[in-house]
């Protein structure tokens, strides 16, 4: 009881911290968390049991971060007002983004690859259905792989994997997984409309 009380002080006193090294501090000396070179942690609640954070990552106001397992790869970006929040593991690569007020749900884990954005805002992803969560036959985990993007407003079902170098258009609605590359993928429900396209280079 005394432990969780104190965890709550700490954690009341990271919001209101005035400077980004003092979090810094507090959140290596005295939560543990393992911390890179260059890192900024705004205020925001960033609550897991395990944390693993690389060099040059940004951590905007706003954002609400709780999970088991977190892993932050080197250049990653999560901007502001961000959900992401559950009792499993989330990870998100190298030079990987997450904009806007989007909700991630890490009921089971959630696993983005590099160079990947979830772009715009009011996106979300959801790993958990009330009948598949309770009887534990089904792993409902998403994973994202390299160098994708996400629009605004795209909604990612549970257990859904996306290829690497695939574009989801906005306001899609993925209920299956995209197992090729180099797709525009968009609809409700979603389906590829082009094949053989590098969004990088051809969008």
């Amino acid at each position: 009881m005394i432990f969780k009380m104190a965890q709550r002080i700490i954690y009341l006193i990271l919001k209101i911290l005035p400077f980004n090294y003092l979090r810094i501090i507090v959140y290596r000396k005295i939560l543990g968390y393992n911390i890179g070179k260059n890192v900024y942690i705004g205020s925001c609640k960033l609550k897991c049991s395990n944390v693993i954070i690389e060099d040059n990552v940004y951590i905007g106001n706003g954002n609400k971060i709780i999970c088991k397992d977190l892993f932050l790869g080197n250049g990653s970006k999560i901007i502001s007002k961000n959900s992401i929040t559950g009792k499993a593991n989330f990870k998100l690569g190298k030079n990987s983004r997450i904009i806007n007020n989007h909700i991630i749900d890490v009921w089971n884990n959630v696993t983005i690859g590099k160079n990947t954005w979830i772009a715009g805002c009011n996106s979300q992803l959801w790993t958990h259905g009330s009948l598949q969560t309770k009887l534990k036959k089904k792993d409902l985990s998403i994973h994202l792989g390299d160098d994708i993007y996400i629009s605004s407003g795209v909604l990612i079902a549970p257990g859904v994997n996306i290829e690497n170098l695939n574009l989801i258009g906005l306001g899609s609605v993925v209920t299956k997984s995209i197992e090729t590359s180099k797709n525009i993928v968009i609809g409700n429900p979603s389906k590829i409309v082009k094949t053989d396209i590098d969004w990088r280079e051809n969008w």
